[in-house]
């Protein structure tokens, strides 16, 4: 993360995949062209232009962001370093957000949109000015989330783990997710009973253990979807880990809504 800013800042240009992640700031994306989905917490949601994401600290989510009718996407994404925020307010990271906040009317969703459109239209300026202009979008927009877009506060008890015990695990599992892998078997190579081992899974990572290999697991089929010569089903079920073309089609729809192959149809031509 740039030392003088207290967020990456990115614009997403190109279609791409983010695998699922988290980390411990806020997370604020706006679509202003192109779409894709995100999910969010296994909740599927549909990217569209005019879409407003809030992320929650140690919220799993990935996105697939891709163009349509005929236009690039266009997607800025801003992530909070939890560490510079915590030196000016100590809780920050224990806040869960959401776009439908109570507190939230229709005026402050659309001050946030305005100013995630001045972030984009100030991150191609070249002056020395815009380190200044884009310090000042970015402790506005944390003024925005922290006044009007708060649905709950954690005990600090029950703060999702983010020790260095859980995310080696979590490496150890996304290096090895096409394998035929088992929560039994995870939990035995890091010494833990599955029990205790799906505890810990579920509360460092708001999924279960199953829910998360699954994801992952689609990720890479979609990437191999988008493939100019697309494998049979068969050969991508076998090569992201799933034990079958039935458990693939299955958890693409439940994330997709239509079959593998339907979607490619559908993205292709919409793309075109």
């Amino acid at each position: 993360m740039p030392a003088e800013y207290p967020a990456l800042v990115l614009v997403h240009r190109q279609p791409e995949v983010v695998p699922t992640h988290w980390h411990s700031g806020v997370e604020v994306n706006y679509v202003v062209e192109g779409g894709g989905s995100v999910t969010i917490d296994s909740r599927v949601e549909a990217l569209h232009p005019g879409k407003l994401c809030i992320i929650s600290p140690y919220t799993p989510h990935s996105f697939i962001t891709e163009s349509r009718g005929g236009k690039a996407p266009l997607i800025l994404s801003i992530t909070y370093d939890s560490s510079r925020i915590e030196r000016i307010y100590k809780k920050a990271d224990l806040y869960v957000m959401s776009v439908d906040s109570a507190r939230a009317r229709d005026e402050d969703r659309q001050a946030l949109i305005d100013l995630c459109l001045r972030m984009i239209d100030t991150t191609r300026m070249l002056g020395p000015e815009r380190v200044f202009g884009i310090n000042a979008i970015l402790f506005d927009i944390l003024f925005l989330l922290y006044q009007n877009f708060v649905v709950r506060c954690r005990p600090r008890g029950v703060r999702r783990a983010t020790d260095t015990t859980i995310l080696a695990i979590v490496s150890d599992i996304e290096r090895r997710h096409k394998e035929p892998l088992t929560a039994a078997s995870v939990a035995e190579a890091h010494g833990y009973s599955r029990e205790h081992f799906s505890r810990l899974f579920r509360l460092s990572t708001g999924m279960t253990f199953k829910q998360y290999v699954t994801q992952l697991r689609v990720e890479d089929a979609y990437y191999l979807l988008m493939e100019e010569q697309v494998p049979t089903l068969e050969d991508i079920a076998q090569r992201v880990g799933f034990p079958s073309t039935r458990a693939l089609n299955r958890a693409f729809m439940e994330r997709h809504g239509m079959t593998p192959l339907e979607y490619r149809r559908t993205r292709l031509g919409k793309s075109r």
